[in-house]
């Protein structure tokens, strides 16, 4: 597998957010809207803290917490351990790895959250560059590092990416007219 890939290719752009004076219950409610399971706090467009699923279970299930009492500042873990778009996804897999941590912030450097990359990205880019495996060995054939990058709306791992109206969509997606 090639995992010089940066980040940048495969991040979701679509963050799900909140401010740390929200309640758990609304950030409960955009989590899932946005079917993830972890929210990141942001003040003035820089992240400064996450909440995910296990904080919710540890810190206000099994407390027998109301979440429309609990603000999210008093859940939320912090401080962040973020990066930069161009780190590449065998880095971004390290630090998740050593750190015991499943989702990444990437954030711009004026520190403004720009995406987040989580196991589940990394492990679909990894089953997507295993089909691509006989590909990239082949000489001739587009380097893994030319690849097009993660599709904005199927989530895949496409060759070429085609801009629809800012998105970035494979070949399948851009044809249905997104």
């Amino acid at each position: 597998m090639q995992a010089d890939i940066p980040v940048k290719e495969v991040m979701t752009r679509d963050v799900c957010t909140a401010r740390k004076d929200e309640s758990l219950l609304n950030a409960s409610r955009k989590m899932l809207e946005y079917g993830v399971g972890s929210i990141i706090i942001v003040e003035d467009g820089k992240p400064v803290g996450i909440v995910t699923e296990r904080d919710i279970l540890k810190k206000v299930v099994a407390r027998n917490k109301v979440p429309s009492k609990v603000k999210l500042e008093e859940i939320m873990s912090s401080p962040l351990i973020t990066i930069k778009p161009t780190t590449s996804l065998r880095e971004a897999t390290d630090i998740m790895r050593k750190r015991g941590i499943r989702r990444l912030p990437i954030i711009d450097d004026s520190g403004n959250l720009i995406g987040i990359i989580t196991d589940n990205d990394i492990l679909s880019v990894a089953i997507d560059l295993g089909e691509f495996a006989s590909l990239l060995s082949n000489p001739g054939v587009v380097e893994a590092e030319e690849m097009g990058g993660k599709c904005e709306k199927c989530g895949r791992l496409a060759e070429r990416l085609i801009d629809v109206d800012g998105l970035k969509l494979c070949e399948d997606c851009a044809r249905e007219g997104y």
